[in-house]
Parts: C-alpha cells; sequence; structure tokens
C-alpha cells in the first residue's frame, strides 16, 4: 500500500513531527509515554511498555493541541469508530495528510476519513500525565485553565483583546 497515509508514510512523516516539534526520536518519545505509565481507562490489553502508545491517541493530540505543536497546516482531531471508541491524530485538511504519533497501537492500515475537531474541555488525568512524560505546557497565550464548581479544570480559548491576552 503506498497511500499518502499508508503506515509507512506516516511513520516517516512522525520522525520528522518528533524530531522538528519534540526534539526527540521515536525511541525517546516512547520511553517517554512508557513513563507516564497506562493512560486510565485506555489501552486495556494492549498497553505494554514496549507499547506505550495504546489507549493514549486523545491524550497526546490533546496534550500537544495545548501546548501549540501542531504544524502549520494541521488541525488536531479525532475520528468515531463504528465499533466503539475512537482514534485522535493530526490532519492537513488541503491535503489529507496525517500525522498520527500513536499510530503505532494499531496491528494494520488505518482508515483516516470522517474527523472531527471536537475536544472535551476537561483537563483529564491522562492529558496532564502526557504533557509532563513530553515536558510540556500548556500555551498559556492560546488557552487557560478554570475550575468548575465542582473542581473540575475545564481548558478554554483565551480571548485576544488588541493584542492581549486576556
Amino acid at each position: 500500500m503506498n497511500s499518502i497515509n499508508s503506515r509507512e508514510n506516516i511513520e516517516v512523516r512522525n520522525e520528522k513531527y518528533f524530531k522538528e516539534y519534540l526534539n526527540l526520536s521515536k525511541k525517546e518519545f516512547f520511553n517517554k509515554l512508557a513513563k507516564a505509565g497506562k493512560p486510565k481507562g485506555f489501552g486495556d490489553g494492549k498497553w505494554s511498555t514496549s507499547n506505550p502508545t495504546a489507549g493514549r491517541c486523545g491524550s497526546v493530540i490533546n496534550a500537544l493541541r495545548l501546548a501549540n505543536k501542531i504544524p502549520i497546516n494541521y488541525i488536531p482531531c479525532g475520528q468515531n469508530e463504528k465499533t466503539g471508541g475512537s482514534h485522535f491524530y493530526m490532519i492537513n485538511p488541503s491535503t489529507m495528510e496525517v500525522i498520527d504519533p500513536t499510530v503505532y497501537q494499531m496491528d494494520k492500515e488505518y482508515n483516516y476519513k470522517d474527523y472531527h475537531t471536537r475536544f472535551l474541555p476537561q483537563l483529564s488525568k491522562n492529558v496532564k500525565d502526557t504533557l509532563a512524560a513530553l515536558e510540556l505546557n500548556i500555551d498559556k497565550n492560546k488557552f487557560k485553565i478554570k475550575k468548575s464548581k465542582n473542581g473540575t479544570e475545564l481548558i478554554t480559548k483565551s480571548k485576544k483583546i488588541n493584542n492581549d491576552t486576556v
């Protein structure tokens, strides 16, 4: 298979992404995710230190989104599965080219289509663990954290007024 989003082509783009945006090799990326541990509520039966991306797609893409580590012309997105569950990655809507830092959890080619750009507003433990493991911080120029009445941390986009962040 030699499509634009074959596993082979995505892995090449991933390695370039890891180096340019995270200053990591693929091995270093894996080691950092392994240190974060199994994501709560995801990756059952698949996650291991040799497969640390299993169940981490949502927290990885959300962490990269919040840290402003999405390449120009790409958007963070998710895709709901007909069998339940979902998968998250980055896509260039013009070319449909995908960067998928957690593609390694898949045991076969993935059909990237019908994506959405909805993300939950809660700052989950899995996202916090991923941010910490990758040594990333939330971009305070783009996002801010608020607490709900019950103490849940929520992410909102910062508003810009006269080039100042509010």
